[in-house]
């Protein structure tokens, strides 16, 4: 690569170490903006969406106080619907082994190894699960139920 500017042996010595992991970052280092700009580093991944909307099901569906479970992007997911306007939604692999969470009135149960977790914010109830479901971002489309995945 040519420039009309020599390199400052900072830049040089940051160079040798590109051959190693993480080198990239350092030659970042090296490069010259123009007067009086500055650059902000985007952070990995910033320009690719999170996912997105999947309906899994009618509103109509579910009833207040009650849960259900559907297909979003592949994946078996579950809903609770605590108000009128308003549902939640988890991943329905259990964090204890993997197995997928089935909808039991206002909460959800494993079939596997018993663990249960509440349908309102996807804590354990009971074990052998530690950790909480894993929670996905869920909306209501009309009358239908969306979520992110």
């Amino acid at each position: 690569m040519k420039s009309g500017k020599p390199l400052p042996r900072r830049c040089l010595l940051l160079g040798t170490a590109a051959t190693t992991a993480g080198g990239a970052l350092a030659l970042s280092a090296c490069s010259v903006s123009p007067a009086g700009s500055a650059t902000v580093p985007e952070a990995p991944g910033a320009s690719a969406p999170p996912g997105r909307p999947f309906r899994i099901g009618r509103l109509s569906e579910v009833n207040v106080g009650d849960t259900a479970t559907g297909k979003a992007n592949g994946r078996t997911v579950v809903v609770f619907r605590p108000e009128d306007r308003t549902v939640v939604a988890y991943d329905a692999t259990c964090t204890h082994a993997g197995c997928a969470v089935a909808p039991a009135g206002m909460n959800f149960e494993c079939p596997c190894h018993g663990s249960a977790f509440k349908g309102s914010d996807g804590s354990v109830i009971t074990g052998p699960a530690r950790r909480p479901l894993m929670p996905l971002t869920a909306a209501i489309d009309g009358d239908w139920i969306t979520v992110i995945a």
